[in-house]
């Protein structure tokens, strides 16, 4: 229901709203798919008010019981909940699966995710007006470069290497492989201008924004340039990386084509119909869908099929966006609207406006005080660049992976994959608090429910 998956991502209040809105008999069965949607505190609170809407008679018995009785099995979970205690956990879960770093991050085009490894690259300028590229890995920021060489693009490809085109005396513009503390050009010239980087599961990919070629490495790193004429792209700088890392995504003048990693073959194609392109900006919202935006605004969303099709699913209405991500966790599609000033949010299925993401408020944030929004590949990280007024400038990364952050997402987005993670938590990284188990053992009964394990 089109009702419930925009609720589902809404704050308290809004939920509240939501539900309060659906009270009348023949309603009842949207409220309770809303009570059931919405995240665990919310869909506690929400139980225990309304619970007497869907139990049987009214003779004492606890409302729980009565729920059971009625056959309403989740819903009697819920109403048997602690909230305090459920409440507790969240507020837990939100601290630890994050990380707030005192450090400026002026865009999200200087900010990259390694491919299926928890890394993040941040380039900035110092004070003194060098460049520097710093790692994070293991909570801790390590210096890829430092020093006095003018930075255009950089991509994190994972622990070690990380890909860059910078300026080099007597040579111009040269594409450099960081690994392990050395530096090793990898292409130069003036060709490299507007050329774009990505790391992939293959190694990377470098396009080039003044003619249909890619730069690709391999396994060993070891590169070599495709041509993309030959599937009717004129420029390659617009791309995206699948979740898993194994294909791109490549915008044009009139199409998009996705190849595998190594730009050698042909995955599907389409010709974008005016006015959705020229493509300006890509991102993969799952494993075969991505979503464009036009170099004249406009959003776009494309199922890959078989037969090398893709096939728009939907439209939707957007000023032209810079720096697009899809963050799953969040429910949104982000992008920074820049003659606004702020960054906008999508829902990524219909491509409607969606609400400022939850994470984002409750952490005091606005669209005009987040500088950048950034997420990895694969949909588990997101970092946030910020001013919080007049607070110090932050970067906070969120982790949709930790063991505690499913306590934070609607119970509607938790899938059977999620439930596995549930079931399989590593003992290590698992919370210890009696409170934190006790809470996620309810969470996993609720997502087995739903996914009929």
């Amino acid at each position: 229901m089109d009702t419930v998956r925009s609720a589902m991502w809404d704050d308290g209040p809004g939920i509240d709203r939501r539900a309060a809105a659906h009270l009348r008999d023949r309603h009842r069965s949207v409220l309770r798919e809303l009570i059931t949607s919405v995240p665990l505190p919310d869909a506690v609170r929400l139980a225990k008010r309304y619970g007497d809407r869907f139990a049987a008679d009214h003779d004492g018995t606890p409302l729980p019981a009565r729920l059971t009785a009625a056959d309403e099995g989740p819903l009697a979970l819920l109403a048997a909940a602690d909230e305090a205690l459920v409440v507790r956990a969240a507020a837990r879960a939100a601290r630890a699966s994050v990380c707030v770093h005192p450090v400026v991050t002026g865009s999200a085009a200087w900010l990259s995710f390694g491919v299926s490894a928890p890394v993040l690259t941040l380039t900035t300028v110092e004070p003194d007006y060098a460049t520097r590229i710093a790692m994070l890995r293991e909570g801790a920021w390590h210096d890829v470069y430092r020093g006095p060489l003018d930075h255009h693009a950089v991509a994190c490809i994972d622990e070690e290497n990380v890909v860059a085109v910078r300026e080099d005396p007597g040579h111009g513009r040269t594409l450099v492989h960081y690994a392990r503390g050395s530096v090793r050009p990898v292409a130069q010239g003036a060709a490299l201008t507007g050329m774009q980087p990505v790391g992939t599961a293959a190694g990377f990919a470098a396009g080039s924004a003044l003619q249909p070629a890619v730069v690709v490495a391999g396994p060993g790193l070891v590169a070599g340039i495709v041509d993309l004429s030959p599937l009717g792209l004129d420029v390659a700088h617009r791309l995206a990386v699948a979740p898993d890392g194994h294909t791109i995504a490549f915008g044009g003048e009139r199409d998009i084509v996705i190849t595998d990693a190594r730009a050698e073959r042909l995955i599907a194609r389409t010709v974008v119909p005016v006015p959705r392109g020229p493509v300006r900006e890509l991102v993969f919202t799952g494993p075969d869908t991505l979503v464009a935006c036009g170099a004249g605004g406009g959003l776009s969303r494309w199922r890959k099929e078989p037969h090398e099709a893709l096939t728009l699913e939907a439209v939707g209405q957007a000023p032209p966006l810079g720096g697009l991500c899809a963050v799953p966790a969040w429910g949104v599609v982000a992008g920074h609207a820049g003659s606004e000033g702020r960054y906008r949010f999508f829902d990524p299925v219909t491509l409607g406006p969606a609400c400022v993401p939850r994470p984002l408020t409750e952490a005091g944030h606005e669209p005009r005080t987040v500088r950048a929004i950034s997420a990895s590949a694969d949909g588990r990280f997101a970092a946030v660049g910020a001013y919080g007024g007049v607070a110090d400038p932050t970067l906070t990364v969120h982790d949709s992976h930790h063991p505690q952050a499913p306590l934070l997402r609607p119970l509607a987005s938790l899938t059977a994959h999620d439930l596995a993670a549930l079931q399989g938590a590593d003992v290590r990284s698992a919370p210890h608090d009696p409170e934190d188990l006790q809470t996620l053992a309810l969470l996993r009964d609720l997502v087995a429910h739903r996914s009929g394990a």
